[in-house]
């Protein structure tokens, strides 16, 4: 009877460090989504049985972040302003050198709804990997190894969401694979946050001097109301919140003074759109619902 309890506690026990050991391996492919510490989901992977926790906040000395539409030279940073539908290069270079090291990120785009901004791309199939929790897109880094510099696109919104929040974490580890009960490596998380260069509003402040989106939610008829100071071509456009062209609403020559437009939403899938309204390359959008 003895032996046969010894015998199930060590079944146990080996079964635990290889459910824990494959956990720990699993990550050094590609991270689960959701874990670079958005607040989304809040998590990272400093947790038990995987990296030591709690996560560090990364500080500049630990990583450079930067963006380009060609060689990304430019500091990610809040200072940078981003233009409408536009491709990036994002770089993401990590400091620190380990010996036997496995060096691995995640990252993902947020609005100030806490809604997917944008798009990633990968650009290296061999180190960079996409996965997805529902809506929300993660680019991270596939079969993680000495490699600690990483280059992917990002493409954002079609039409302005206004300020977009980058959420990453990225983890340096000296070894791959340890036993359950030692959590190796340091999971450190940051955060920065990007403006449009565009300032909505005011950019089209000569031409129109009010917009007004109605009903909001919609149903079946979504009204458009402008206030033009001066005749102009105004075009109107539809976009999901992943920045991709949906409809055109309207593209027309409207007159000084108050004009209504009315446009057949019923054909339109229910959630969060957004309504581009330009005179030019200026422009401003506004968010509406689709019950």
């Amino acid at each position: 009877m003895k032996k046969n309890h010894l015998l199930l506690t060590a079944l146990i026990v080996l079964v635990f460090i290889l459910v824990d050991t494959t956990k720990v391996n699993s990550h050094v492919n590609y991270p689960d989504p959701g874990n670079c510490g958005d607040p989304v989901t809040n998590v990272t992977c400093a947790q038990s049985g995987c990296h030591a926790s709690p996560s560090q906040v990364a500080t500049p000395n630990d990583f450079t972040l930067t963006i380009g539409t060609g060689t990304p030279t430019t500091p990610l940073s809040s200072s940078f302003k981003y233009a409408p539908n536009t491709t990036y290069n994002i770089a993401l270079l990590l400091n620190a050198f380990l010996s036997n090291p496995y060096y691995g990120f995640q990252i993902t785009a947020l609005d100030a709804s806490n809604t997917k901004a944008g798009s990633f791309t990968v650009s290296n199939a061999g180190t960079t990997k996409i996965t997805t929790a529902g809506p929300y897109e993660y680019m991270g880094h596939l079969n993680a190894n000495s490699t600690h510099n990483w280059v992917f696109k990002w493409t954002s919104p079609a039409a302005s969401t206004g300020p977009v929040s980058f959420y990453f974490a990225f983890n340096e580890a000296s070894v791959a694979s340890p036993p359950p009960t030692v959590p190796v490596g340091t999971i450190y998380t940051g955060n920065v946050t990007i403006q449009p260069n565009s300032t909505g509003i005011n950019d089209l402040s000569e031409t129109i001097s009010g917009l007004q989106v109605f009903p909001n939610p919609v149903t079946n008829e979504l009204g458009l109301s402008l206030t033009m100071k001066q005749n102009a071509t105004v075009q109107a456009g539809l976009y999901n919140l992943n920045g991709e062209f949906v409809n055109e609403l309207m593209n027309r020559s409207v007159n000084e003074g108050t004009a209504d437009f009315t446009f057949n939403t019923g054909n339109l899938a229910s959630g969060i759109y957004l309504i581009k309204v330009a005179v030019g390359d200026q422009f401003i959008s506004k968010k509406i619902f689709r019950q």
